[in-house]
């Protein structure tokens, strides 16, 4: 079975732009798309036509990388990515990277093979767009749009983030306000870059930062903010307000301080990050950093779609500003 890759090989050119030529897309030359059609007539090459063209207009496809899908806050966006793009005739196919960088490559090269007219990828805060990576993107050239944790600086594709050390600020100055002074932080590995947040919060707060009063596990979700209670309680002194990295570390937290016979937010604080659909009913409510997924979804998309459409204008970086919701933890 011939592919676009075997094309793209005899074509000397990208799978990318063969994908688009095959479809008489405009931004392809008439020359390259006449030679193009020619090596995939000669080689017996037969597009894979969907279901969905025969009972009604053929879907387009969107390629979605994702670092995993165990966490609330990953789950949503795939949900909603899904269901965002159906209304606008588009499905939408899954790749995980497990927070490996190589296969994030692998996968823009498996994307641009399958002939996607586009790429969604969200980007952890302990994850970066390498020179490798942005090699791949050139290579494939398809249409990109990063969701990630943070401005990047010299991006050449549009991307959209949230504002983190401005809710992480909101939430430090919500403790603040209500009294807490020994404010603490847990997370795990995976979230040191929301930790560098939290001391750059708390300088500005005029806030001292105790080492003692920080944990790290080496495991995630609500294991991990459990595993992080558990050593902040071993230590002589314990703060009286935590930063939870997100909120399924609160979950955990707040288990664990439960299991102790200590009263939250009585003896400790906990504030979250995300606003997951669960955390308003655990305890009396998590008081959180809300993570405005919908709104994220919302815009990524119409960006994306309007590059597939031949927008060529300059690329973009979107700051989402985000909101404090305070419920019964603090």
């Amino acid at each position: 079975m011939v592919t676009l890759a075997d094309i793209a090989k005899l074509a000397e050119t990208s799978i990318s732009t063969v994908s688009r030529a095959l479809k008489n897309d405009p931004r392809i030359s008439l020359e390259m798309k006449e030679k193009i059609q020619q090596i995939a007539t000669r080689e017996g090459y037969t597009k894979h036509r969907s279901k969905a063209s025969v009972y009604g207009p053929e879907w387009g496809r969107i390629g979605l990388i994702v670092p995993e899908v165990m966490s609330g806050y990953y789950a949503r966006i795939v949900h909603l990515a899904n269901q965002n793009f159906a209304r606008q005739n588009y499905s939408v196919s899954l790749r995980i990277t497990e927070f490996d960088s190589s296969a994030l490559i692998r996968h823009f090269h498996d994307f641009a093979q399958a002939g996607v007219d586009g790429l969604l990828v969200v980007m952890d805060d302990s994850e970066e767009i390498s020179p490798e990576i942005v090699s791949a993107i050139e290579y494939v050239q398809q249409p990109v749009m990063f969701i990630t944790a943070d401005y990047i600086p010299n991006l050449d594709y549009d991307g959209i983030y949230l504002d983190e050390l401005r809710g992480i600020t909101m939430g430090i100055h919500h403790l603040i306000q209500r009294g807490y002074r020994d404010i603490g932080f847990i997370g795990e590995h995976a979230t040191l870059g929301r930790l560098s947040l939290f001391r750059e919060a708390m300088k500005k707060s005029g806030m001292a930062v105790r080492e003692d009063f920080i944990a790290i596990s080496n495991v995630r979700a609500e294991a991990g903010g459990y595993d992080c209670i558990r050593q902040l309680l071993a230590r002589p002194q314990q703060p009286d307000a935590i930063f939870a990295s997100y909120d399924q570390m609160a979950i955990g937290a707040i288990k664990a301080l439960t299991d102790a016979g200590l009263k939250i937010p009585k003896n400790m604080a906990v504030l979250g990050f995300d606003d997951l659909a669960v955390s308003q009913y655990i305890h009396k409510g998590i008081t959180t950093i809300q993570n405005p997924c919908e709104d994220i979804i919302s815009i990524s998309g119409r960006v994306l779609l309007n590059r597939i459409n031949h927008d060529e204008s300059a690329p973009q970086q979107i700051a989402l500003k985000p909101l404090l919701i305070v419920r019964g933890t603090t």
